[in-house]
């Protein structure tokens, strides 16, 4: 059943963490989802991820990493993989309580840097930039020279001519690939952060102990469904897999994000049991 939402924002202080909350106006009992974008996006990626979710009962909140979108500036220059896990710190003690955690890209992996030292109840990660036992080869000297201290979605490619875009993400309507220009205009990444994923960065599985769902797009340019795939079976996860889904069109495209969604929710349902139990016990400790 749908339900009406509310929504809210918080800015959180000292450290500047913009985070966006989507949720049903009736309480729920069912964890809450703190949803983490990646490279050179924000909180807007995940609007129809939020919204889906807080109309069937789940409380969705939103973040932007430091420097990015709504949240306060930063020096991306010198930020690393860590200060984004630290920020998804930042976000669970607003939250007050231990989340399920979806991440898309680097936001998947800075959910895996978080979880190996915190506690979660869930990990769902889409097109997840792959952690260092994963990763198909090592890049060479040239290779990381070439990344620039802080880039932008033009030196990544994302700013293409339309017929470009469309080519790549044939999921995403022509509406959806102007809006995510629109809103990659002016977005600054961290050169540091990505020399350190292409390098590689390592994940003590054996401290991941939270259920896992990984989903690879079969019209993936910067995450191969075969990286993704590796990545699952890094983590003895779950693995699904979505032949006509793109990069983008995971969560923004409307021929792929309400399958995406929807299979998501389903897998979060059947397990709400079993997080609800792990939230009842690490209350009684």
């Amino acid at each position: 059943m749908v339900q009406a939402i509310k929504r809210d924002e918080m800015f959180i202080e000292p450290e500047g963490i913009h985070v966006e909350t989507h949720q049903p106006e009736r309480r729920s009992r069912k964890p809450p989802l703190l949803l983490v974008h990646g490279a050179l996006t924000g909180s807007w990626l995940w609007s129809n991820f939020a919204t889906y979710f807080a109309e069937r009962g789940w409380e969705a909140h939103a973040l932007n990493l430091r420097g990015h979108f709504t949240s306060d500036l930063a020096d991306l220059a010198s930020t690393r993989m860590a200060d984004y896990a630290s920020d998804i710190g930042v976000a669970v003690r607003h939250i007050g309580r231990a989340p399920v955690i979806i991440g898309w890209g680097i936001g998947a992996l800075t959910g895996l840097l978080y979880a190996q030292a915190n506690p979660v109840l869930g990990l769902v990660l889409l097109a997840p930039s792959p952690p260092a036992d994963a990763l198909p080869r090592r890049p060479d000297e040239h290779e990381l020279r070439a990344v620039p201290p802080v880039y932008d979605a033009e030196w990544w490619g994302w700013t293409a001519p339309m017929d470009r875009l469309r080519e790549w993400m044939p999921d995403m309507t022509d509406e959806e690939l102007s809006k995510m220009q629109e809103l990659l205009a002016g977005a600054r990444e961290s050169g540091s952060a990505r020399r350190e994923r292409m390098i590689g960065v390592s994940i003590d599985t054996h401290r991941i102990t939270a259920p896992t769902l990984v989903i690879g797009a079969g019209l993936d340019d910067v995450i191969h469904p075969s990286e993704a795939r590796r990545t699952a079976d890094m983590l003895n996860a779950t693995y699904e897999y979505f032949p006509g889904a793109s990069h983008f069109g995971l969560v923004m495209g409307s021929d792929s994000w309400p399958q995406v969604a929807g299979s998501v929710m389903g897998w979060l349902e059947e397990r709400r049991p079993t997080m609800a139990a792990t939230r009842a016990g690490a209350a009684s400790r």
